[in-house]
């Protein structure tokens, strides 16, 4: 279990236009809650023209809602074992499901299918590569999270979700408070233009304190 203070193992929001969530309200985040930036899987990219979003006949328990997920994608996969779309889906969707959950098996699951998306030429996509940083986190993998984040702000500079993300593991994970720092200011810069950004003012006391 991480030994963070702010939080358990959860990450939770999902965020970004693609899901149809916006920060409009500004509320502050609480220190130490990470991010999971993709579009959830019922959206999946990789679906065929007129299919339903994944999930969305049935009923019952958020869990048995990824579950149903999970099974339609298995279907949608067997067809078309090579996309990549279908790949990350099922890595969104094994996502939620761990977080819904907390077990550990379904965080490798979607790292698995994180990594197996990337190798299928999703490898440069600063999504797919924050929200593996994100699983990876949550196994205590810490270092080869933050590997990954750097990738994610290499390739897209102001990808905040990813810059978020630093902050998190390093000032909570790894107590390196001053790598926080730097990327809390890179993260500011963005939130000072980028609306979408969500209040940092209690993260922010958190992180420049120390």
């Amino acid at each position: 279990m991480l030994k963070n203070p702010w939080m358990t193992l959860a990450i939770g929001l999902m965020v970004g236009l693609a899901m149809g969530y916006i920060f409009a309200e500004q509320q502050p985040i609480p220190p130490g809650k990470a991010m999971r930036l993709g579009a959830p899987a019922a959206q999946a990219e990789g679906l065929p023209d007129g299919h339903p979003p994944l999930g969305s006949g049935g009923s019952g328990s958020e869990t048995q809602m990824f579950q149903q997920q999970i099974s339609e994608l298995s279907g949608l996969l067997a067809q078309n074992p090579s996309d990549p779309g279908l790949m990350v889906a099922m890595g969104d969707a094994y996502f939620e499901l761990a977080r819904a959950t907390m077990n550990p098996e379904q965080w490798q699951q979607s790292r698995s299918w994180y990594e197996k998306a990337m190798a299928q030429g999703r490898g440069d996509d600063p999504n797919v590569l924050t929200d593996l940083g994100v699983v990876l986190r949550n196994l205590e993998e810490f270092d080869a999270s933050v590997r990954l984040l750097d990738r994610a702000v290499s390739i897209e500079p102001q990808h905040w979700q990813a810059w978020f993300n630093l902050v998190i593991i390093k000032n909570f994970d790894l107590h390196d408070h001053e790598g926080a720092r730097e990327a809390f200011v890179r993260l500011k810069a963005i939130a000072d233009v980028n609306p979408q950004v969500p209040d940092l003012t209690q993260i922010e006391a958190e992180v420049m304190s120390k």
